[in-house]
């Protein structure tokens, strides 16, 4: 695949086919998203994966914990404390256009609670991906995560699979450190859910809108 056609294939998938996806090629991924850039090629990520049993493992414990309003102190703030207008606007324009997909209506704190829940199941994809950075770093580290979070998904997209960056895991740093036992010296950023689409839920039906070039770039002669 074309690498422009893997950019523009990509999206959050948040329905999977109960279908397995080989170890050997979540391997091949990973090992395709080492190549991202790093300052001084520092490389502060660290990568768990979990399937199979200890897949299931944490999903139970995961929902047990949620539905007993039991979640971990995050290790960093997910969303800012003083959100801008463009921010909020860009948010709502997210959410509420999934739930409209899902035939979910914006008062059904429900149906809506029980879509955050289904985070906790990676939305069904047989396989998890944790993604950690070294508290070394500063905020400059964290982009040279970015670029190898965006290169692993772009890699997915290449194997024929989808992905779902998941911040809704940073609710459970001590749970996923359980299951995975990172380090120390490391904190949690976000889960990825991994696996085959299915192009038939509705939820793969929507896509978030970007902006127009004029609205966040220039170019200077």
């Amino acid at each position: 695949m074309e690498v422009v056609d893997a950019i523009k294939n990509r999206y959050s998938v948040r329905g999977f086919l109960n279908k397995e996806v080989e170890k050997d090629t979540v391997k091949k991924i990973i090992e395709l998203a080492k190549m991202a850039p790093s300052g001084v090629n520092c490389q502060p990520w660290k990568i768990y994966v979990v399937m199979g049993d200890a897949r299931d493992s944490l999903v139970a414990e995961a929902l047990s914990k949620v539905d007993a309003g039991k979640m971990d102190k995050e290790e960093y703030a997910v969303y800012p404390s003083e959100r801008p207008d463009w921010y909020k606007a860009r948010q709502r324009a997210a959410g509420f256009g999934l739930y409209k997909a899902l035939g979910i209506e914006r008062d059904d704190m429900a149906g809506r609670l029980e879509q955050g829940r289904k985070n906790y199941e990676f939305f069904g994809a047989p396989v998890g991906i944790f993604i950690t950075v070294n508290k070394a770093l500063g905020s400059n580290g964290w982009g040279y995560v970015g670029h190898m979070v965006q290169t692993l998904c772009l890699a997915a997209v290449n194997e024929g699979l989808g992905t779902c960056l998941q911040e809704a895991w940073a609710g459970f740093p001590q749970l996923v450190r359980k299951h995975v036992d990172y380090g120390d010296d490391e904190i949690l950023w976000c889960g990825i859910a991994l696996g085959y689409p299915d192009e038939k839920h509705r939820a793969n039906s929507f896509r978030t809108d970007r902006e127009d070039f004029d609205n966040y770039a220039k170019i200077i002669e």
